[in-house]
């Protein structure tokens, strides 16, 4: 059978796990295109076994933690070289040979034009090059909804694609907002996204939301640390009384 106390630890482990999760998320609130993560609580008693074996009583674990994928607000800004997309997808952008994906369009230019995020990693075209942009000194730059870059009134010839997964689980994060495709899957190129030139897209963090979320799991947490207390002195007690005959 399980015990009480077991259960009430289980939740409240689960809770500061979900607590640790809420912190992340708010702690990422003013990040680019930073997408929120969400825990998804599992029973691992099921029907019969919890009422019949467990009398009620159950274990709860994290079953796993998913991304909200979903769009963040829009934030204008002044910057020729800020981009957002408007859809689905992402950047596809490399750092030594690593590739990773992000919705982060706050891009620079170096020396060589060469087209670069703030972290210093090349931006990628539909062909895995990274994308240069000849000749920028002194030119006005314009990006239209489908990435093309034209200096002036002259087309470049680069263009900023967007890239899209079928199966956004096959997503995982490594930190400042980039993502990695696991091994073995594609990415391909997204039809229904638009780029959105002097815009950047912030996090889909919803302050309020997860301070709610944040109190609202605080109190469970607490919660399942005194009933913990409560068993542990009913067990306590138990022992003390022994047994008859």
């Amino acid at each position: 059978m399980v015990s009480g106390k077991y259960t009430a630890l289980s939740g409240a482990l689960s809770r500061e796990l979900a607590m640790a999760n809420i912190a992340n998320n708010l702690a990422n609130v003013n990040t680019t295109g930073f997408k929120k993560n969400r825990v998804v609580f599992e029973a691992l008693l099921k029907g019969a076994q919890q009422t019949n074996e467990a009398k009620g009583h159950n274990l709860t674990r994290v079953k796993n933690i998913t991304i909200d994928f979903s769009q963040g607000g829009l934030r204008q800004t002044s910057r020729s070289l800020d981009v957002a997309i408007s859809g689905e997808g992402f950047f596809k952008v490399e750092q030594e040979n690593r590739v990773f994906y992000t919705r982060d369009g706050n891009f620079f230019t170096d020396q060589d034009g060469m087209l670069k995020t703030a972290l210093g990693f090349n931006v990628l075209d539909d062909g895995n090059q990274p994308i240069q942009i000849s000749d920028i000194e002194g030119k006005k730059i314009h990006i239209d909804r489908n990435g093309n870059i034209t200096l002036d009134t002259v087309p470049s010839g680069a263009k900023i694609q967007v890239f899209t997964v079928d199966d956004m689980d096959k997503l995982k994060k490594t930190g400042n907002g980039l993502f990695e495709l696991a091994e073995g899957e594609e990415f391909q190129l997204a039809e229904n996204s638009q780029v959105l030139q002097y815009s950047l897209e912030t996090a889909n963090v919803n302050m309020v939301e997860e301070m709610v979320l944040m109190i609202n799991t605080q109190r469970k947490f607490e919660a399942h640390l005194k009933s913990q207390k409560s068993f542990s002195k009913l067990s306590e007690k138990q022992s003390e009384l022994g047994t008859i005959g």
